[in-house]
């Protein structure tokens, strides 16, 4: 008898205490990674078990247990031969059974070894362009001549928004001159517009609406410097010195965001139920295609300390931690009435199983925030604390029929475009109180604090502390009173999904992320196997 054979016929003889039976779980993921002969069946009977003992579940460790029973269900899907199609498909159901289970734990795990299942585009050539050229040494600076010797006259003057130039071209497109921020490398501008050549030609594949962008290119390349009055504004000290910018043409609604205040330009509910169910379309057709936005939004777990923390302070939802100033970060949107937008924060995650589980739940949280936004910006000036020093209550704003239709719209759209069809049954992924809990939590303004640490105080010159500061809402004349490094300085910034330093306090919206990502990915790899199967 084997050793794997060993552990299994133990596990399933007597009932094992949870630290042995973790210890043989190991023992046969260890010993099934090198007989690639082991008899299947039996572990899988073993998984079985595991998974319906009901006394496991009450140990403060049963993630660990169980995240070894979905290693072992992996490998059966993917590590043993092809022909034996009904114990892959045994294994992914007891993966996708694993997913409904009422125990936090075994859904976590589940989630996770769905999401790090290997698709067809992992074995493919790698898709990312090439934007490695080096930055000339001289560049020409964008002017009207410029713009004539390629056909483009501009009519009417530029204006700024954000880091970026726009005017309107006679044509009836936007022409837009995106500048560097001070301290990037030139290399992210380059980037942006090798995925804009790159894009544009995948777009007759996508069947739907998105407009990419046409960058103006010359001998040395896209990078160029933005027209000269731009060198000399004071007010744009943000920028990079040497002003290199990319132009490109787009079209006039590219800066049309789903979620805007503005009633001339608040989107309707028809509207943003489009929008927002294309573009979650979008980005789920990418993804199978290997091609990943990462940033719909920019998520923070805390923009105060991404400086010294390993991962930027960028938001890592599998970590479940708070949501750094959901409402602010949801303002512009790098996605629109247009389609996508903000091609900088493209990359390619084919090959890399833990990217794209994390980048989907990323998006379908990004959605969700965005669709929860769009009530809030009803009335924008209703936000934070009240004059008694009250949560705003702005639960009024919400709709909540609408609200539930448009989040089943981007779950449903964004399968769709992941693997071709739309799922049958959404309540797996959306729970009942999925909605109410987004009202709940996103309509309060329970979470408003963020707190300055000493550390990071002491890791700012004077003038970045006293900005860092004025950012966060204190006037110049507060701020210079205090004293830099002497103790945390707490500042009102929400509203957040969480106090500082806290879990998130809308879980519901972790479990969404989970669940989707995890059928998305199942789904994909059912339809491959049955493919590959005949």
């Amino acid at each position: 008898m084997t050793s794997l054979e060993h552990f299994c016929h133990s596990l399933l003889r007597t009932d094992q205490d949870f630290g042995t039976a973790f210890m043989m779980l190991n023992g046969i993921r260890d010993s099934l990674r090198e007989e690639y002969q082991a008899p299947a069946e039996i572990v899988l009977s073993v998984c079985e078990r595991i998974l319906a003992c009901p006394s496991f579940t009450k140990q403060s460790q049963a993630y660990f247990l169980y995240r070894s029973v979905t290693e072992i269900l992996h490998d059966v899907m993917t590590r043993f031969p092809s022909e034996v199609k009904g114990r892959r498909r045994r294994a992914l159901d007891l993966l996708l059974t694993g997913l409904t289970s009422p125990h936090e734990s075994l859904r976590r795990a589940s989630a996770e070894g769905l999401g790090m299942l290997p698709l067809a585009v992992d074995y493919g050539p790698p898709t990312e362009p090439d934007a490695s050229a080096p930055v000339p040494g001289a560049l020409q600076v964008l002017d009207d001549d410029w713009l004539a010797h390629r056909g483009i006259q501009t009519i009417n003057g530029w204006i700024w928004q954000g880091r970026s130039l726009l005017t309107r071209t006679q044509s009836g497109d936007t022409l837009v001159v995106k500048c560097l921020r001070r301290g990037e490398d030139p290399l992210a501008l380059q980037r942006e517009a090798a995925w804009m050549r790159y894009l544009d030609r995948l777009t007759p594949s996508l069947e739907r609406r998105c407009d990419v962008p046409i960058p103006l290119e010359h001998d040395e390349g896209w990078l160029v410097r933005a027209p000269r009055f731009a060198w000399q504004a004071s007010t744009r000290t943000h920028l990079h010195p040497k002003r290199y910018a990319v132009a490109f043409l787009t079209s006039s609604d590219y800066f049309h965001y789903p979620n805007e205040a503005d009633p001339d330009r608040r989107l309707s509910e028809e509207a943003i139920c489009e929008v927002l169910g294309r573009n979650a379309w979008l980005m789920g057709r990418l993804m199978a295609k290997g091609i990943a936005h990462t940033a719909p939004i920019p998520l923070f777990h805390n923009r105060a300390q991404r400086h010294r923390r390993e991962d930027g302070g960028r938001y890592r939802w599998t970590h479940r931690g708070r949501l750094d100033r959901w409402l602010a970060t949801c303002h512009h949107p790098n996605f629109g009435v247009s389609g996508l937008r903000d091609f900088e924060h493209f990359t390619t995650v084919a090959g890399r199983p833990l990217l794209r589980y994390e980048t989907i739940g990323s998006h379908l949280i990004s959605l969700l925030l965005v669709a929860g936004s769009y009530f809030r910006q009803k009335s924008p000036e209703r936000v934070g604390l009240d004059a008694n020093r009250r949560p705003v209550d702005a639960r009024d704003l919400f709709d909540r029929d609408l609200l539930q239709a448009i989040v089943r719209r981007i779950w449903e759209a964004y399968a769709e475009g992941f693997f071709g069809q739309a799922p049958g049954e959404s309540s797996a992924v959306i729970p009942a109180w999925l909605v109410d809990r987004m009202i709940d939590e996103m309509g309060v303004d329970r979470h408003m604090e963020e707190i300055l640490r000493v550390v990071d105080q002491q890791a700012m010159s004077r003038t970045m502390f006293l900005s860092f500061l004025q950012s966060r809402g204190m006037s110049l004349k507060e701020a210079q009173r205090k004293v830099k490094g002497a103790a945390d300085i707490t500042l009102m910034t929400g509203p957040h999904l969480g106090g500082f330093n806290q879990p998130i306090s809308l879980p519901e919206l972790i479990e969404f992320a989970a669940a989707g990502a995890a059928h998305c990915v199942a789904g994909q790899f059912r339809r491959e196997q049955a493919l590959c199967d005949g």
